[in-house]
C-alpha cells in the first residue's frame, strides 16, 4: 500500500533538517513525524534513517526513495485541488520575494488579493532568489518572486513551475558630473578606474557586475557593499562609487544623478510555485494580483 502520509514525513525530514523542524512545517508533533517515518520502514523492510550525534540523517535508501516519489507526490497534491473542485479562496499564503520587488508592487498586489477576503491571510518574507527558490521547495513558502540575469539564467528543479511577470532592464548610476556621464557610449574600461559599491558577495547583482568586467578582463573595485539600492545611491550622490541599479522599485534619482543603461544587464522576473499546486486556487488568486501589480 502506498504510505503518502510517510513519504511526506520523510520529504519533511530532508527539506527541514530535524524532525523537529519537519514537525513544525507539517502542523503536527515530533512523535507523530517519527511514527509515520518508522511505519514506512516497517512497510519497506528498509532502514530510512540514522543516527548522527543528536539528530538523524536520511539513509541512500531514503534519498532514492524521495527522489523517485518526488513527482508522484507532486502529481497527487495536483490531483487533490483538481478532484476537490473546490474554488473556495482562503487560506494563509506566505510569499518569498526579494527587496526590490517588495518595494515595487508586492503590498499593493497583496492589499488587492486580500480585499474583501477575510478567511484569506498573506504572509511576506523577504529573500534573496537562490533562498526563496528554496523556501518553496521545501514548502517553507507558497509562493516565491524571482530574478536571474538573462545572460546567467538559473535552472530550477523540476518540482517549481515558473511564470514570467516582466524583464527588468539595470542602469550604472553616477553623479552627472562623472566623466562617463557626459558622453553618450558607456563601457566597462570607462569605469574601471572607479570606486564601485554593489551588493555582497553571493548575490546575483554582485555576480552580474563582476561579469560584465570580466568580459574585457577587467575587475570592479568595490569599496561598499550594501542590500540597500537606496544605500548605493548616497554612495554614488556623495560621489564615492558608481553602482550598478536594477529600475524595478527604484527610488526616483533627481537631477544630481545620471542612469546609462548598461548593454545586456536584464533581470528576468517571475513568480514560481510547486508543480503540484499550480491547480490550486488560492494560489492562482495570489500570484494573479502579484503579476499585476508587477508587471503593470
Amino acid at each position: 500500500m502506498l504510505d503518502v502520509d510517510g513519504l511526506v514525513a520523510l520529504r519533511a525530514l530532508r527539506d527541514h533538517g530535524t524532525v523537529t523542524e519537519a514537525a513544525s512545517a507539517l502542523g503536527y508533533t515530533p512523535s507523530a513525524v517519527s511514527q509515520r517515518i518508522k511505519r514506512l520502514e516497517r512497510r519497506l523492510g528498509a532502514a530510512l534513517t540514522a543516527p548522527a550525534g543528536r539528530r538523524v540523517v536520511l539513509t541512500p535508501a531514503a534519498q532514492r526513495l524521495l527522489d523517485d516519489a518526488e513527482p508522484l507526490l507532486g502529481q497527487l497534491e495536483s490531483a487533490f485541488f483538481r478532484v476537490s473542485g473546490s474554488s473556495r479562496i482562503a487560506g494563509a499564503v506566505t510569499v518569498a520575494a526579494f527587496t526590490t520587488a517588495i518595494r515595487a508592487g508586492i503590498p499593493a498586489a497583496l492589499a488587492s488579493a486580500t480585499m474583501g477576503r477575510p478567511d484569506l491571510s498573506v504572509r511576506v518574507v523577504e529573500a534573496d532568489p537562490v533562498d526563496a527558490a528554496l523556501r518553496v521547495a521545501t514548502g517553507r513558502a507558497d509562493v516565491a518572486v524571482l530574478h536571474h540575469w538573462r545572460s546567467l539564467p538559473r535552472v530550477l528543479p523540476d518540482t517549481l513551475v515558473a511564470e514570467h511577470v516582466l524583464d527588468d532592464g539595470a542602469d550604472v548610476i553616477v553623479r552627472a558630473d562623472h566623466p562617463p556621464a557626459l558622453g553618450e557610449t558607456l563601457s566597462p574600461q570607462q569605469l574601471s578606474s572607479s570606486d564601485w559599491v554593489s551588493t555582497g558577495e553571493g548575490t546575483l547583482c554582485h555576480e552580474w557586475l563582476m561579469s560584465m568586467f570580466a568580459g574585457h578582463g577587467l575587475r570592479p573595485r568595490i569599496t561598499c557593499t550594501s542590500s540597500d539600492f537606496d544605500i548605493h545611491l548616497d554612495f554614488v550622490r556623495a560621489g564615492l562609487a558608481a553602482a550598478l541599479v536594477p529600475r524595478l522599485g527604484r527610488r526616483p534619482l533627481g537631477p544630481d544623478l545620471v542612469a546609462m543603461p548598461a548593454p545586456g544587464a536584464v533581470r528576468v522576473v517571475s513568480v514560481v510555485r510547486r508543480a503540484g499546486q499550480v491547480d490550486d486556487p488560492t494560489l492562482a488568486h495570489v500570484v494573479a494580483h502579484l503579476r499585476m501589480s508587477l508587471g503593470a
